[in-house]
């Protein structure tokens, strides 16, 4: 029972993360709750860890008709990611 709270816990704060459309937040969230990732994400550029942020947030069903979708697709589409990281 403690594992299903922590799991509903846990999807909420990512939504919120990606919710803000807000990088630093989204590192944070990264940092604190995917230490995994964070490995990788840290050496990352500026432009992958966005472009990584972004593919997350379009994954996400439940963030589909937010304000955080819409400036995804538009980053994605105004940095030309189509072919690089799916």
């Amino acid at each position: 029972m403690a594992n299903t709270k922590k799991a509903g816990k846990y999807c909420s704060s990512m939504k919120d993360a990606l919710e803000s459309f807000n990088l630093p937040t989204f590192k944070a969230w990264v940092r604190k709750y995917n230490p995994a990732l964070w490995k990788e994400f840290k050496k990352a550029s500026e432009e992958v860890q966005m472009a990584t942020m972004c593919k997350m947030i379009c994954n996400r069903t439940d963030l589909l008709a937010t304000e955080a979708h819409k400036q995804a697709v538009r980053w994605l589409k105004d940095h030309n990611m189509r072919g690089m990281i799916f």
